[in-house]
């Protein structure tokens, strides 16, 4: 198999999409697990301050969740292998080594379908990227 080869737009839209996976997505699912019986709404207050509300709280969680499932649903139109690849290594937090074993692939090959896979994601989810960027 030939060596992949990216052009610098591709390049940026792997690094934003790689920025995603490990520095957004934790966030993103410790907001979606808030539990909503930890949020009062007897205790709203009254004047408008910096603090965050309860309605602010289930207003991110929500948001969260819909980020999470547009993502669920921008893995699901990959390609089998990229899709495994993105979810073992990313959502899992499998090593390479790992991954490379359960496939049968060199760690190389494997890193080559990766750059395809983020890159892939990235144009599919490039929507909620922009949402995430402004907010």
């Amino acid at each position: 198999m030939g060596s992949t080869t990216l052009s610098i737009d591709d390049k940026v839209t792997v690094k934003r999409v790689r920025a995603f996976f490990t520095d957004e997505l934790p966030k993103l699912q410790l907001l979606a697990h808030v539990r909503l019986s930890s949020v009062s709404l007897d205790a709203m207050p009254v004047h408008h301050s910096n603090e965050n509300t309860a309605i602010d709280k289930m207003t991110r969680q929500v948001q969260a969740r819909m980020y999470i499932d547009d993502m669920v649903e921008a893995l699901s139109v990959l390609p089998d292998i990229e899709r495994k690849v993105i979810v073992l290594k990313y959502i899992q937090g499998l090593q390479w080594f790992a991954v490379s074993d359960r496939f049968h692939l060199s760690v190389r090959r494997l890193q080559e379908i990766m750059q395809k896979a983020l890159n892939d994601f990235g144009i599919v989810y490039a929507g909620t990227l922009r949402l995430l960027d402004a907010g």
